[in-house]
């Protein structure tokens, strides 16, 4: 019995020892309205942005998880592929391909997925034409991080009620919907490897549910204080499904890492718990309209309230930015209480490269 301390010494000692994969060169983002303000296709959308620079309307207060996950990694944030001319150079950082949605409607055609992986596959292939060797190009693509986060533009939509919604439903249903957006992202995932990609952290959808928007509409089975929870279960629904695509994928793709990071979760650990996080309004949107701000969308400055910080969600379907803020850090590292472990089966920290601090303890 004595010899097993030693043996779990050692065991640590070799694992901090063991080569790390280095540290990321770049970001790639494909995603939705979570992975920039231009991708928005919602009605009374999230935040008015400039159509020529996709910038949010309040960067100062509100800013998305990749931009803070770049930061992280030492990283600027990843410019719109809109803003650039198409040069290796200017891409070898990192490029944002979300607001490329395939055409109108293409939240449920699942064309924005398609399409935005259409251009990072080119951006990959131009990279590696660009490169001066077949190692370098390889080693460009595996030194980069892709972060996907789709899903929440598309069930903000499902949730929605009204003419509009009713004709863009896709007709497979709800719940058929989980299992064909589920499948899209998994399939991504491998194409992007087959193009080179080796580090991929796909991002959850958040609980709907508890949305202002889906609040407000949902008046009539709410008692003030829960969410919708035929919403959240929906919304669970998906994150389960591409949990499990992922989970299924990982042995196919070798040399690869492949990390699901369960927002849904984490929100919910605030929501359940917010004066733990500093938050004392969890239903009502910052800046906003009506019952629980989630009639009339962020329209203007002077709309927004005086204290963000306080509040849960910015407007009708996003998260304030300190609610991203602890996102971000809950998918950057695994922290000692499980229940702000988000990531698996790795944290972003050690897909990115960068080895926790235990490890250098030894």
């Amino acid at each position: 019995m004595e010899l097993l301390p030693l043996l779990l010494l050692l065991l640590l000692r070799i694992v901090a020892s063991a080569p790390a994969s280095s540290p990321a060169t770049a970001l790639f983002v494909l995603g939705d309205s979570t992975a920039s303000c231009a991708a928005t296709t919602l009605p009374l959308n999230l935040s008015l942005t400039s159509s020529s620079s996709g910038k949010c309307l309040f960067p100062s207060a509100h800013r998305l998880l990749p931009d803070l996950l770049a930061a992280k990694m030492g990283l600027l944030p990843p410019p719109l592929i809109s803003t650039l001319n198409g040069t290796a150079a200017e891409v070898a950082r990192g490029v944002n391909f979300a607001g490329e949605d395939g055409g109108r409607g293409a939240v449920f055609r699942l064309g924005a997925v398609g399409q935005q992986l259409r251009l990072a596959t080119e951006t990959l292939q131009l990279l590696r034409l660009e490169a001066a060797t077949p190692q370098d190009a390889d080693a460009a693509a595996a030194g980069a991080v892709f972060v996907l986060s789709f899903g929440t533009d598309a069930y903000a939509r499902l949730l929605s009620r009204g003419s509009e919604a009713d004709a863009s439903a896709p007709k497979h249903g709800r719940r058929g919907f989980a299992r064909l957006l589920a499948d899209r992202v998994a399939r991504t995932v491998a194409e992007l490897y087959e193009a080179g990609a080796r580090r991929t952290a796909v991002m959850g959808v958040a609980p709907l549910g508890c949305a202002p928007r889906v609040m407000w509409e949902g008046l009539h089975v709410v008692d003030g204080r829960s969410c919708v929870e035929e919403a959240n279960e929906l919304v669970q629904g998906y994150n389960a499904r591409v949990a499990a695509r992922l989970e299924a994928l990982r042995p196919r793709l070798p040399g690869a890492d492949v990390v699901f990071c369960d927002t849904y979760k984490g929100m919910m650990e605030i929501i359940t718990h917010p004066a733990r996080y500093g938050f004392d309004e969890t239903r009502k949107a910052c800046c906003g309209l009506g019952p629980f701000g989630g009639t009339v969308g962020c329209l203007t400055k002077e709309m927004v309230c005086p204290t963000p910080q306080r509040h849960v969600w910015w407007d009708l379907y996003s998260p304030t930015e300190l609610v991203t803020s602890l996102l971000a850090n809950w998918s950057w590292s695994a922290p000692s209480n499980s229940n702000t472990t988000i990531c698996h089966p790795i944290a972003i920290q050690m897909l990115a490269g960068y080895m926790p601090l235990i490890s250098r303890k030894f």
